[in-house]
């Protein structure tokens, strides 16, 4: 019988895929391994680094490595007995989210009859823009990242006026939410407004 140190470490190279699917097919992959097995991912999408990073902390599986080489993201993950990766069911609400959001941010531009949004917050994990518009309430609405901000896969808190924005951003910050920073949109750019 083999023991863990003996089990041969797994590769995936997931070269080419964009967001979700390295974090997806990463998820699945672990899902498979034994505890205390490794795996090495390879992955060309610019979220990947932070994806794999909050995906790790999210699931409790062990971020033994992460590095930049050649335009790539390597992370190298160990299987920890006190692990829980997400089912397909997730995944399958995860993009069902993604085409719910999607539509959303349709819909608000072209609604004549509300106040358009012009200031964003942004989030450390998707995971941390949904647990903060359900705190909310309707006080503000997810819709996508735009690629203007970041071109990764993200979530924002559309709002509109900086005071509002400022005192939302407040808000989920005393309550522990993993806000980042309040963008304000200028025309067909965005610009960092706070902090």
């Amino acid at each position: 019988m083999k023991t863990v140190e003996e089990v041969k470490e797994e590769l995936l190279d997931l070269t080419g895929l964009m967001c979700p699917l390295p974090v997806v097919i990463t998820s699945e992959k672990m899902r498979k391994l034994k505890y205390g097995q490794t795996l090495t991912v390879i992955s060309t999408d610019p979220g990947f680094e932070r994806d794999i990073y909050n995906w790790c902390s999210q699931t409790g599986n062990e971020l033994l490595s992460l590095k930049r080489e050649d335009g790539k993201v390597v992370a190298v993950i160990r299987k920890k007995p006190e692990a829980k990766e997400p089912g397909l069911w997730y995944w399958i609400k995860f993009h069902s989210l993604g085409v719910r959001l999607h539509i959303r941010q349709f819909l608000i531009q072209i609604n004549p009859f509300i106040k358009k949004p012009d200031h964003f917050i942004t989030f450390t994990a998707i995971s941390e823009g949904t647990r903060a518009e359900k705190y909310l309430k309707g006080k503000a609405k997810l819709i996508p990242i735009p690629d203007e901000i970041d071109p990764r896969c993200g979530v924002v808190l559309a709002i509109h006026g900086y005071n509002r924005a400022k005192e939302i951003y407040e808000e989920l910050k005393r309550e522990g939410f993993g806000v980042e920073a309040i963008y304000k949109k200028e025309g067909k750019t965005y610009r960092r407004v706070y902090p």
